[in-house]
């Protein structure tokens, strides 16, 4: 189904979810609720749908999210974008990456030390194709590279989500690791949530009712969610 966007800007006043489209939300954060101790249930539950996937049906829904990101107004106008470096049971960002650097975007990709997560600079693609790989088979920047981090250099126009679960009003449920919540965080102290745009890529198989995720009260809404 495509998206008869009405409204161009997707900071809507209320959320609007249309399956293969784009998901609207306002900016505002989550409001402050209890953790739903249901998430790792739902992480297992999703992990299953994902396991199901055959490879044909990744690479077709990835290159169809690829073509909608790239699409929007807000990826063709941001200058500054980090995205995450996919596993085989994510959304492949390999295509976008390549139109990043092709559009001439500054990229920042996660590097990761104990509990934090810093979003480095990545200077080209064959820059990514040399990155080492982690033992989750990942390709990562070394933390030790000292690589130019986004939050020391200007912050960001756009962040580009992983998840395992995604709600039809755009909550959002990590690994539960927290290492996207603590980033954000400090990302929105620094410059402010309204100076940047979070949108996530995720397959159908992710996208949840709404009663089936609670949001916490260190969640941060999206503004929208791009599915095939």
């Amino acid at each position: 189904m495509t998206l008869s966007r009405q409204k161009e800007n997707i900071s809507t006043t209320h959320p609007v979810y249309l399956s293969g489209s784009l998901i609207q939300v306002s900016s505002r954060t989550a409001s402050t609720m209890i953790r739903n101790p249901a998430k790792a249930a739902l992480r297992l539950r999703i992990k299953s749908k994902l396991e199901a996937m055959t490879p044909e049906g990744r690479v077709a829904q990835s290159k169809a999210i690829a073509a909608k990101v790239v699409a929007l107004p807000e990826f063709k106008a941001a200058k500054r974008i980090s995205v995450y470096l996919s596993t085989d049971a994510e959304v492949d960002t390999v295509e976008l990456l390549k139109e990043m650097f092709n559009q001439k975007k500054v990229v920042y990709v996660p590097t990761y030390h104990k509990t934090t997560m810093e979003m480095v600079k990545l200077n080209d693609f064959a820059d990514y194709e040399g990155l080492p790989l982690t033992s989750w088979k990942i390709k990562q920047p070394k933390w030790s590279d000292n690589r130019e981090s986004a939050l020391e250099s200007g912050g960001l126009d756009l962040v580009l989500m992983p998840g395992v679960a995604f709600t039809e009003s755009c909550g959002r449920c990590g690994h539960g690791m927290g290492y996207y919540d603590k980033f954000l965080a400090r990302l929105i102290e620094k410059f402010g949530r309204n100076n940047f745009k979070l949108i996530a890529v995720a397959f159908k198989e992710q996208i949840v009712p709404d009663n089936e995720l609670q949001m916490d009260a260190t969640d941060v809404r999206l503004d929208a969610v791009i599915t095939a």
